[in-house]
């Protein structure tokens, strides 16, 4: 109910009373009229609520973050009287205020089409659309509103990918030990060569080697190459909302830009993310990543597990793992050591700390891990992201 009305209604009554005290015909001539502008908003808004038939669509339901969807709106009423405005609020993927609205002038019977850009400036699925709708009598004096549901576009926003290099895990003799064996599989010899020089003695095919007299070398076959462990941060992150969202979206795509480096390379890549819905998506090669551009797009950051947790779980199922790819927005001593750990292991080891920060302990602990051999990156998420840290690889 808009404020003309109850002036509207004061000024109705006070005509009313001079009417009755005077008895002039002026003044019920003047209430007719009233009456008849009040019949008309009535009605007129009534029937547009009640008759307003409202479609979208867009051409891209598939985007990047950071690009701009196309919304095409077709509004069209039945009612018989006109109206002055409708108010259409819509649905968009913002930062904070995730409602919008725009006001369009109709007349009965004619579609109006028009269209609206919107911005993703966060990855994610967005219903998209109209989703409600506020019609406006010609007096300006009723109001009504009406929800719409049911006829929104489901707009998908990816995360953005950037190119890097990826992270070297060649198999041979030349690797730690834990890797090199794994890279063969001990239990099919396919064939024998001549001993060199610093061949192990394991390999050696010693009843085979007395009967020949030299030195025979077992050869095996060679299995696939060892997967990439990605471990993605997926705990909540204590922060304003708009920040908080443009943290998560640079550790998605920092995960998704090392996913897409070692597929393409065709290392194989693991990527269980810990949410409280927990998926796991994994490949052999780039035919794969879209699996993994859809999982980080979905998954939410309200993991109920610590990060440390986490790491501690996926320990335990290693033994094909030649590298691990830690990308968090804390970076914690327990985190740290684990990282050492995994080193110990025989793994290639990088870590990705999302942050604007610059503490003097957390860079102390960067360099430190940096000394062990585990390739440290800090990704400034309001700066050149991850641009910025892969220069330094």
């Amino acid at each position: 109910m808009r404020m003309r009305l109850p002036v509207f209604l004061l000024c109705f009554v006070t005509l009313l009373i001079v009417a009755l005290s005077t008895g002039a015909s002026i003044y019920y001539l003047l209430l007719l009229v009233m009456l008849m502008m009040l019949v008309t908003s009535v009605i007129s808004v009534v029937l547009a609520v009640m008759t307003v038939k409202i479609s979208m669509d867009t051409p891209r339901r598939k985007l990047s973050r950071g690009a701009s969807a196309l919304l095409s709106v077709r509004v069209k009423y039945f009612g018989l009287l006109p109206t002055r405005s409708f108010q259409l609020v819509l649905s968009v993927p913002e930062d904070v205020n995730a409602q919008q609205s725009i006001e369009v002038a109709l007349m009965p019977f004619k579609e109006k089409q028009f269209q609206y850009e919107m911005s993703c400036p966060h990855r994610g699925l967005y219903h998209v659309g109209v989703v409600g709708v506020k019609v406006t009598d010609i007096f300006q004096l009723i109001s009504l509103k009406r929800k719409i549901s049911g006829n929104q576009v489901l707009l998908e926003v990816r995360p953005n990918v950037t190119r890097i290099r990826p992270i070297e895990l060649s198999s041979g003799d030349s690797e730690p030990t834990v890797i090199t064996r794994t890279t063969e599989d001990t239990a099919s010899p396919s064939d024998v060569r001549n001993y060199q020089l610093g061949d192990p003695l394991k390999k050696i095919h010693w009843k085979l080697s007395i009967r020949k007299r030299e030195l025979l070398v077992r050869n095996y076959e060679e299995s696939s190459r060892p997967d990439t462990l990605i471990l993605v941060d997926l705990s909540p992150i204590n922060s304003m909302r708009s920040q908080a969202l443009t943290m998560q979206d640079v550790i998605c795509e920092t995960a998704a830009s090392i996913a897409h480096a070692q597929l393409s390379n065709n290392y194989p890549v693991r990527m269980p993310l810990m949410s409280a819905h927990p998926q796991e998506a994994s490949g052999q090669n780039e035919l794969s990543f879209p699996r993994f551009l859809d999982a980080l797009m979905r998954t939410e950051f309200d993991s109920p597990y610590p990060f440390e947790q986490v790491l501690t779980l996926e320990m335990r199922r290693m033994q094909r793992t030649g590298g691990a790819v830690l990308v968090t927005a804390r970076l914690t001593p327990r985190i740290a050591d684990i990282a050492q750990q995994l080193r110990r292991y025989g793994m290639q080891v990088s870590l990705y700390w999302i942050t604007e920060t610059r503490r003097a302990e957390a860079l102390e602990m960067m360099e430190r891990l940096s000394i062990l051999g585990i390739r440290t990156h800090r990704v400034d998420p309001w700066d050149k992201g991850l641009n910025e840290a892969n220069a330094a690889q």
